[in-house]
């Protein structure tokens, strides 16, 4: 029996298939062509080379189950921008391909009830999850190089991009790329992930998406499920919050949801040793993303780190009024509160888990 030969990813060279296909972009190739650059964020074609049609950052799909096409999103700047024009450039061979090897396979194991889309996630349904997820993030920052920090430019000419480690990214992409490189993800890769029933007062759209981009962790609900994923973690959270998650034994409020975010985004920020990542491509046939998962260690927790991250996570119900803390919704009394890092949602003082009348709708 022969051992194949691989090559694992270097920073300063692509690593290419024997049919051409780039396996794996090198960390400065993906800055200057697909961060900074126009070029098709899956195969690195430019748009005098392909046709391009461009992704959605939010698929089509979602806009079609949630009605928002015409709706707007607000950046960080606090400009707004219709989502049917919130795209990100993309061959049309690659847009064709995402549609029919994760897009279309995503939407059917999120259709229906919690139930229905909690029996389809065996192993491989949660691996295609989070490879998509993994497509979503990516989407939603890779061109964060180009958003303004300030809508005065006299105030200053940064970008939101600027204070990000782009080869934290690096592997997102990576990850996000599988199906056009046919990738398998080893032990470790997928990181934590949890799915949940939504009920109580819906906020607004049924379709909701909040990420702590520093700490890779993403929010979504699409209706009555709700999503909580940290991306470079290798289930490091899910380890450091077991204890709490085995408390919760039945549906989340939004509210709740995004604690759990915040939990996830804590624990990944604060691992003492974090896990890496690598890619091997074998013979230029075949990708492998591998992942070295230490041992789990976390400092005590910091209340007021905790606080900072909740806060955070729920500042729009703060704003609106949706939250009541010791008797008040006034948001400035509200948010000093939850930034002291003992204010909860998610189970009460003695530890159990609860649905407190926390919400109401916002207009």
């Amino acid at each position: 029996m022969t051992e194949s030969s691989g090559e694992e990813n270097d920073p300063y060279r692509d690593i290419f298939g024997s049919d051409g296909r780039v396996l794996l972009f090198s960390c400065r190739r993906f800055i200057d062509d697909i961060v900074v650059g126009d070029a098709c964020f899956i195969c690195g074609a430019w748009p005098h080379e392909k046709r391009f049609n461009n992704e959605h950052i939010i698929p089509k799909w979602l806009l079609r189950r949630f009605g928002l096409f015409d709706r707007e999103i607000t950046l960080p700047t606090g400009e707004l921008r219709r989502y049917r024009g919130y795209t990100t450039p993309c061959c049309e061979e690659c847009n064709s391909r995402l549609g029919e090897l994760v897009e279309t396979p995503v939407s059917k194991l999120l259709a229906g009830d919690y139930a229905s889309v909690a029996g389809r996630l065996d192993d491989s349904g949660r691996e295609l999850l989070f490879v998509w997820l993994n497509l979503l993030f990516l989407k939603v920052h890779l061109k964060d190089r180009r958003v303004r920090v300030h809508r005065d430019p006299r105030v200053g000419d940064e970008k939101i991009g600027d204070f990000y480690d782009w080869t934290d990214l690096h592997h997102v992409h990576a990850v996000a790329r599988c199906s056009y490189t046919g990738a398998k993800l080893s032990p470790g890769v997928v990181g934590s992930l949890q799915v949940f029933e939504i009920e109580g007062a819906l906020t607004g759209d049924a379709y909701d998406y909040l990420d702590f981009t520093f700490d890779q962790t993403v929010i979504l609900r699409l209706g009555k499920v709700g999503i909580v994923a940290t991306l470079n973690d290798s289930t490091a959270a899910e380890r450091a919050w077991s204890h709490r998650l085995k408390l919760i034994d039945g549906p989340l409020t939004e509210l709740q949801l995004r604690e759990v975010g915040a939990m996830f985004a804590l624990a990944n920020r604060d691992l003492v040793y974090r896990p890496s990542f690598s890619t091997v491509a074998v013979e230029g046939k075949w990708v492998l993303i591998q992942a070295h998962r230490p041992p789990l260690e976390l400092p005590d927790m910091d209340p007021r780190a905790f606080g900072e991250a909740l806060l955070f996570a729920v500042r729009n119900f703060v704003s609106s009024r949706a939250i009541e803390v010791d008797g008040t919704r006034d948001p400035e009394k509200v948010a000093a509160a939850i930034a002291t890092g003992h204010v909860r949602f998610l189970t009460d003082a003695d530890g159990n888990f609860f649905r407190p009348p926390v919400l109401r709708e916002i207009p």
